[in-house]
């Protein structure tokens, strides 16, 4: 039995080594966006942009998106969120995608909690991260998702193995990571309930802007 159980683990090793040289080594192509990113809407529903910022040179060797956003809006109500679309067209020049749980950790914050939740939009639901992170008295909610075609991802490991199935299949590895951002001043709650607010009215614009 023992024999039997160590066979299946080689033969998973086998097929998982020769699945990341066959991805590492073929020749990936840059799939386009569904447009342009500069031509998102600067007002949406009851939102509007207030603010919109740019990496630089430094970050973006980094980061290496192939497009991206970084906005901030505020709805009628004067409730205030960021907004983060970066997208990775799986090209040569295309960087992977920086998890939060790497990166926010990595500039100060500290995460209390997460969880898995998902939003009706459309008659759909769509999953989504909710995380707490602090930084001093500071804490912020996170709300993030990932994007590989009509996929809607919510963990690192699925997105490797989305990729690695795509790239095998379908001869692409683009992918698109989503992330809301909101300051907790008192309620987690009420930023919880902005940010899904802000996820019905943005969700289906952002798929517009996404191949499939």
């Amino acid at each position: 039995m023992n024999a039997i159980k160590a066979w299946r683990f080689y033969l998973l090793f086998v097929i998982l080594g020769l699945a990341f040289v066959y991805v590492q080594t073929r020749t990936e192509v840059a799939v386009p966006t569904g447009k342009p990113f500069n031509l998102f809407p600067l007002r949406v529903a009851n939102w509007v942009m207030t603010g919109e910022s740019h990496f630089s040179g430094q970050v973006l060797e980094v980061l290496r998106p192939s497009d991206y956003l970084s906005r901030n809006y505020q709805n009628s109500r004067g409730e205030q969120l960021g907004f983060y679309l970066g997208f990775h067209d799986g090209g040569p020049d295309s960087g992977p995608i920086h998890s939060p749980k790497q990166c926010l950790p990595g500039s100060g914050w500290n995460r209390l909690h997460d969880e898995v939740r998902s939003v009706l939009i459309n008659g759909h639901k769509v999953p989504y991260v909710s995380a707490v992170y602090q930084k001093d008295q500071q804490k912020q909610l996170f709300l993030y998702w990932f994007q590989e075609g009509d996929e809607v991802l919510t963990n690192e490991y699925a997105l490797k193995f989305v990729m690695i199935k795509n790239s095998i299949l379908r001869n692409r590895r683009d992918s698109a990571f989503i992330r809301l951002s909101l300051m907790i001043h008192q309620d987690e709650a009420k930023a919880l309930a902005t940010g899904e607010e802000f996820m019905r009215d943005f969700v289906p614009i952002i798929n517009t802007f996404l191949p499939i």
